[in-house]
């Protein structure tokens, strides 16, 4: 009779659980960005050097038919490739933690998304006004602020 009541309540809760639509898609975008641009930062960190040793003449290269500016790569700090990883691997985390209905997950997350708008502007001070990050960064953080009463 109690394995009845244990199957119930297994039930009832993933019911309950059930997460909606448009929280899976943000999330699933977020880990894939989070997962995808963590690498990337992590192999510039380590292949910085080289990068700069193989482009430090040039400034330009042509790719496909199009300029592409070397200065972000040769000019810039590794030890920002490093930080950007490790944001983007915390930002990871945190959409991985509010996949699992945690909601420290949304503060990493946004914790670290904020971050990774001041360590651009710190170490790329040339940079235009990140306008379409923040714009991203608050939409994102807006959806999953909306889904914060469903998390634990």
């Amino acid at each position: 009779m109690e394995e009845n009541n244990v199957s119930e309540i297994s039930t009832e809760e993933i019911e309950k659980r059930k997460r909606p639509q448009l929280l899976s898609i943000f999330l699933i975008l977020s880990m894939i960005n989070g997962i995808m641009s963590s690498f990337s930062n992590f192999m510039l960190f380590l292949t910085s050097d080289t990068i700069k040793e193989i482009f430090k003449d040039k400034k330009e290269m042509d790719f496909m038919g199009m300029q592409l500016d070397l200065s972000l790569i040769t000019g810039t700090d590794r030890n920002f490739f490093l930080y950007q990883g490790l944001l983007f691997a915390i930002s990871f985390a945190g959409a991985l933690l509010m996949w699992n209905y945690k909601k420290s997950g949304f503060h990493l997350y946004t914790i670290s998304q904020i971050l990774l708008l001041i360590v651009t502007t710190i170490f790329i001070p040339g940079m235009p006004f990140p306008y379409v990050d923040i714009l991203f960064t608050a939409l994102f953080v807006y959806v999953y602020a909306k889904y914060l009463p469903i998390m634990e």
